[in-house]
């Protein structure tokens, strides 16, 4: 039996959007996220069709598995519409993963502006995830027979997982975002000492992007920007561009509220407010006295409202958008392939190269002594050996 790895970007190769990877392990075929792509307010697919007309399977109901890193529409987002033309394919993730996945998938700001039709959808994507999701914990191992697997902690957001595949004294590390120091949500990544990885498939948005640096007060600097708001006597509506980042904005707006004594009451749109207390409830600590369901918010005095979309009858508010990002930048990847040190690193999920630069993650690795690690920035459609 053929006992070699394949492996092919089906979206999200060197492009950020869609992403979803094949993976053959000897006789299991394995999907690794199933994302959409939003260019120019256009959603964008996976291809699946050259997957069909690969030699590996002629029918998605041939996929053995399917693995979610975590919950952003662009790892995500394809998945009710995979789940419907497969039959009997489970699809594994953390319990915080599929939750955040009912919200993500169908975000507000991308998909429609019928309330009605999206709770429909949201509805619709709950059913199929009750039906086939299986539920994992970090630190777990399940036996495939064909291989096995085990899930660890990513940070980047709540339940985001890496997964290790061990199959035939080889192993391979997949991990979609992550984050090597601490979220407002999460810690970083957390593997295991010790491990020999041979190879590692990874999201890397600025692998080819050295002048990219993620400060680490992006967030804070907008805390900042509304305190100071705040200060001067303005109300401040915040819109959040994701569910999940209106909750970490909450989350650190509070902190700075506590700590300083400041007492500023803050209101939060329905949607954002159902998933903090979900997170609550999943032992993830983020509201405080001053938090409140925004209903019908008529105080004078200076306040916040946290929402995903615009509120005309608020006219006079000042507008925050929040918008950060929690990815990690070129230096940090640098530091978590060192730290692994694989054999193989293929780089999905990228941006484009700077263009006064040609240093690449696999130039900076190339001039490091220690490195052994063999750089491939998998092209879509493309097949590799791994």
């Amino acid at each position: 039996m053929n006992d070699n790895i394949y492996f092919m970007a089906l979206g999200g190769g060197q492009r950020v959007g869609a992403s979803c990877y094949y993976i053959k392990l000897g006789l299991s075929n394995l999907i690794l996220d199933c994302g959409l792509g939003i260019d120019q307010n256009i959603l964008f697919e996976p291809n699946l069709y050259c997957l069909l007309t690969s030699p590996f399977i002629q029918s998605l109901s041939q996929l053995n598995q399917i693995y979610i890193s975590h919950a952003h529409l662009d790892h995500v987002g394809y998945l009710p519409k995979l789940l419907k033309e497969t039959s009997n394919t489970p699809v594994f993730m953390t319990e915080m993963t599929a939750f955040l996945s009912e919200y993500q998938i169908y975000d507000k700001n991308f998909i429609t502006p019928y309330r009605k039709k999206k709770e429909q959808e949201r509805m619709a994507t709950q059913y199929l995830l009750e039906k086939k999701a299986v539920y994992v914990s970090y630190m777990q191992t399940i036996d495939m027979q064909q291989y096995k697997v085990t899930f660890f902690p990513a940070g980047h957001i709540p339940g985001a997982m890496m997964m290790l595949f061990e199959y035939k004294n080889r192993k391979i590390l997949y991990t979609g975002d992550f984050s090597v120091n601490p979220t407002p949500l999460t810690d970083g990544f957390s593997l295991p000492s010790g491990i020999e990885i041979d190879t590692v498939i990874m999201c890397g948005l600025y692998a080819k992007r050295p002048s990219v640096k993620r400060y680490s007060d992006g967030l804070g600097r907008l805390v900042e920007q509304v305190i100071h708001l705040l200060q001067n006597g303005r109300t401040v509506y915040c819109r959040v561009q994701q569910l999940s980042k209106g909750v970490e904005f909450l989350k650190v707006l509070n902190e700075r509220n506590k700590e300083e004594n400041l007492n500023y009451n803050i209101f939060i749109e329905e949607e954002v407010f159902r998933i903090v207390k979900k997170m609550e409830q999943l032992s993830i600590p983020i509201m405080t006295e001053n938090n409140y369901l925004l209903g019908t918010c008529k105080e004078k005095q200076m306040h916040v409202i946290i929402g995903s979309k615009k509120i005309e009858q608020f006219p006079k508010y000042e507008k925050v958008k929040v918008d950060f990002t929690l990815h990690v930048d070129f230096d940090e990847m640098v530091q978590f392939i060192k730290r692994i040190n694989p054999k193989k690193a293929v780089i999905v999920h990228c941006s484009e190269q700077d263009k006064d630069s040609e240093d690449t993650i696999e130039q900076r690795l190339m001039t490091d002594v220690q490195s052994r690690t063999q750089v491939i920035f998998a092209e879509e459609e493309k097949v590799y050996t791994i």
